[in-house]
């Protein structure tokens, strides 16, 4: 999936010794510049090596930095110039160069200006900066698609949004709103609680942002991004007797199964939902909509998550005792072992941004002696997938629509304050889960809120 590109030999030789340290088993291509100092030469060198089905990363030193302006913005959508804050690669400590590298995957799937005459975000460099716009592994870029997720940005933020925000997740909760490329509202999401808090920073008139444009403006950079997950699916066309998705009813398990799909056809991919039994009511009637419409049939398993708690009488799951995740896992596995004797692929929508841990999973990866596991979306941001759905006539789950930026289950102890505050007042959502066995409980736990009726 990746290209390295440094200028000299003894640069590539630092490379590889990061890449031996942390990021083993990724299969990761380091190729040179052969000592191009120009920007001609550079840009002469690249377009003999730049590969088109992977992500190149470009890294040159503080002596290069003439090279990297020049550059940066005038290269594929699929590659990434960058400057690692030493004179030379090959002077860097390896600790310090593994989190360049870090930050310069981080811009693959951050990269996003704001055209001002088309009123629409762009998934590349050409265009608006936004302002105090910064790169990070651990950032991720998402859009406030649907009416409802609007009202519930509105009433926290406590003024107007525009159609479609641009949102960028920071850390330790903090989004931040964009319009344009005017930073709008901050929003802060404690992981405890029921109340988000947010603040307006612009005194603009908020801004509607059309899907339709958004779409179309991005439909090139989007398919690029797709065809080097589909190369990645390819690969294993002849190596595989089955392909099995775990398919949850989220955005990247959706885009997962129709890169799938695309790839393998629908008679070879065998999607299978884990049943919680704590899952929200939206998830099912989804799940049959869209295997309906790309024509395939999937499985289910029960993982009991509601037995165990009810009949069991088994504490609720919480951040310290997540045994809710080892009976999905379980669920699953039981599944792939039905298919025992079988090469199967397994295909996952894991993506760099939601967690550290599975940032630091390559893309390929074995499982057991008949099982690999393949997550082509590793590199995409929820914007992209967001896109990439939307370009194919698949519609996003509504909970998403009502302002979820993760689905889970209802009792899910990854269910932040923003979560926690819309089930509690979103009239829609609050009207199908307040009867649940296990909502009123859980909510009591996460702190008892004042608005439920």
């Amino acid at each position: 999936m990746f290209r390295f590109i440094v200028r000299s030999k003894r640069d590539a030789d630092a490379v590889k010794a990061v890449i031996t340290r942390f990021y083993e088993a990724w299969n990761i291509d380091v190729v040179t510049l052969h000592g191009a100092r120009s920007i001609e030469e550079v840009s002469e060198r690249l377009r003999g090596i730049l590969a088109s089905d992977k992500y190149n990363i470009v890294l040159l030193g503080r002596e290069d930095r003439r090279v990297v302006e020049a550059l940066e913005d005038r290269v594929p959508v699929n590659t990434v110039v960058h400057m690692v804050p030493r004179a030379r690669i090959r002077n860097t400590r390896l600790e310090h160069l593994y989190h360049e590298i870090e930050v310069a995957r981080s811009k693959i799937r951050l990269r996003v200006t704001w055209l001002r005459e088309d009123k629409v975000y762009s998934l590349t460099s050409r265009g608006d900066k936004l302002e105090a716009y910064d790169y990070n592994p651990a950032y991720d870029l998402f859009l406030g698609i649907g009416g409802w997720f609007k009202k519930h940005l509105e009433r926290i933020i406590g003024g107007p949004v525009g159609n479609n925000p641009l949102i960028v997740r920071g850390m330790g909760g903090r989004h931040y709103i964009y319009n344009g490329s005017r930073l709008y509202a901050e929003l802060l999401v404690p992981d405890e609680g029921l109340e988000p808090k947010g603040d307006l920073i612009g005194t603009t008139d908020p801004l509607d942002v059309s899907l339709e444009d958004l779409i179309r403006v991005n439909a090139d950079v989007i398919r690029v991004h797709e065809q080097i997950s589909l190369r990645i699916l390819e690969y294993f066309k002849d190596k595989v007797d089955v392909i099995i998705v775990p398919w949850s009813g989220g955005k990247d398990s959706t885009a997962a199964l129709l890169l799938a799909v695309k790839v393998f056809g629908r008679n070879r991919v065998r999607p299978v939902y884990v049943d919680t039994g704590v899952d929200f009511p939206w998830i099912k009637p989804y799940l049959d909509h869209i295997a309906e419409k790309l024509g395939i049939n999937y499985s289910v398993e029960y993982a009991g998550i509601d037995k165990e708690i009810i009949e069991n009488k088994r504490e609720m799951p919480s951040h310290n005792n997540r045994w809710c995740t080892m009976l999905k896992i379980e669920a699953v596995h039981r599944f792939i072992r039905r298919h025992k004797g079988l090469r199967k692929l397994l295909v996952l929508g894991d993506r760099d941004t939601e967690s550290e841990r599975r940032s630091k999973r390559p893309v390929v990866r074995v499982e057991d002696e008949e099982t690999i596991a393949v997550a082509p979306l590793k590199m995409w941001s929820t914007m992209h997938v967001q896109l990439y759905l939307l370009m194919n006539n698949v519609e996003l789950n509504p909970l998403y629509e009502h302002g979820f930026y993760r689905l889970g289950c209802y009792i899910c102890p990854a269910l932040r304050s923003w979560e926690l505050n819309i089930m509690v007042n979103d009239p829609e959502i609050n009207k199908s889960i307040r009867s649940l066995p296990l909502y009123r409980y859980f909510i009591e736990l996460r702190r008892k809120p004042t608005t439920l009726s």
